[in-house]
């Protein structure tokens, strides 16, 4: 296959400019080392862990099943547990983590400075003034998260074809495309705006080595349209994109009466997430998974090696069919 090289790929080591996109519960080690082995980077999930020891046991399983580059995600953002970010750092230091993801408000000081110490430094953000900040405390690379994204795309609505080269106009550093890619044609349109690679969240929720149950991601690829996703929390000002179903629509319904969020969160809380996840498959009428709007045109569940080759197979005949001569 015709490789694509860019900054990402030689900064980072990987094959491919395609980078897992982090998700909570479900970017452990088989999902992440899969992505690592098949020419992206695995993202491993740390909010996944309770404790730190608990994250250094699995950066040690990604290590058994592949010597390939992987990073781990820090997410700074409110949680049901108070995270243990002082001990995700220092386990990342200790077990020689190269690249660390940061999502959420801009670390401290003194956690940027462990975070430096492990090597590259990518943040996520969905507005340019806090890229710039970030960019401002040392980041070596930034996602463009665009509206169209999975989970948390903030409260400004700017989506993926805006944001991005937006970005790029004003960053130093290399801007990394996320939210509604999922396709090898998606993916072209990113690097034709300016992105040095891309992230996906949706594409590797529909794959096998995902750990979610299989009767949940079929349902989802053999189901979802574009117009299947839906914004809830958005009152509570953490405006979180997911499956359409029963449940969220209930949860919308709800902040739209003005309940308080003590009163909604028993239904969405992680216990219930890793439920329906892993045991009962109830997508319906439990808990919520996060989508993004490119569910609509991801429709199959594929190994994770497969689905990237189909990506990049797509990418580069699209990028192809482009022989401008001036």
């Amino acid at each position: 296959m015709k490789q694509i090289k860019t900054v990402v790929t030689e900064r980072l080591g990987i094959q491919y400019p395609i980078i897992a996109a982090c998700m909570q519960w479900i970017s452990k080690a088989e999902l992440v080392a899969a992505v690592s082995e098949a020419g992206g980077l695995g993202v491993l999930s740390s909010s996944t862990f309770f404790t730190a020891e608990d994250l250094r046991a699995e950066i040690n399983k990604v290590r058994s099943l592949t010597s390939k580059p992987f990073a781990v995600n820090i997410t700074f953002l409110p949680a049901s547990f108070e995270p243990d970010f002082d001990g995700y750092i220092r386990v990342c230091q200790e077990e020689g983590v190269k690249i660390i993801e940061t999502a959420g408000r801009i670390p401290s000081p003194e956690r940027v400075e462990g975070i430096r110490k492990c090597g590259t430094w990518i943040h996520k953000c969905t507005i340019v003034k806090h890229a710039l900040k970030a960019q401002n405390n040392g980041c070596d690379m930034i996602v463009a998260d665009g509206f169209e994204c999975a989970g948390h795309p903030g409260e400004n609505d700017i989506g993926t074809m805006v944001l991005t080269p937006a970005m790029i106009r004003n960053l130093k550093v290399p801007v990394i495309a996320a939210g509604g890619i999922g396709t090898g044609r998606q993916m072209a349109a990113a690097l034709m705006l300016g992105a040095e690679g891309v992230y996906m969240g949706t594409r590797f929720l529909l794959t096998e080595e995902c750990p979610v149950l299989d009767s949940v991601k079929q349902q989802i690829a053999s189901t979802a349209s574009e117009m299947d996703t839906i914004l809830m929390l958005r009152s509570y000002v953490n405006t979180t994109r997911a499956y359409k179903t029963e449940m969220t629509k209930s949860v919308v319904a709800r902040e739209k009466e003005g309940k308080p969020f003590a009163e909604i969160a028993p239904d969405i809380n992680g216990g219930q997430v890793r439920k329906m996840f892993f045991e009962t498959g109830d997508v319906n009428n439990s808990a919520y998974i996060c989508v993004g709007q490119t569910v609509g045109v991801v429709d199959d569940v594929l190994p994770v090696k497969d689905a990237i080759e189909k990506v990049m197979t797509e990418c580069v005949a699209t990028l192809s069919k482009f022989d401008v001569k001036t």
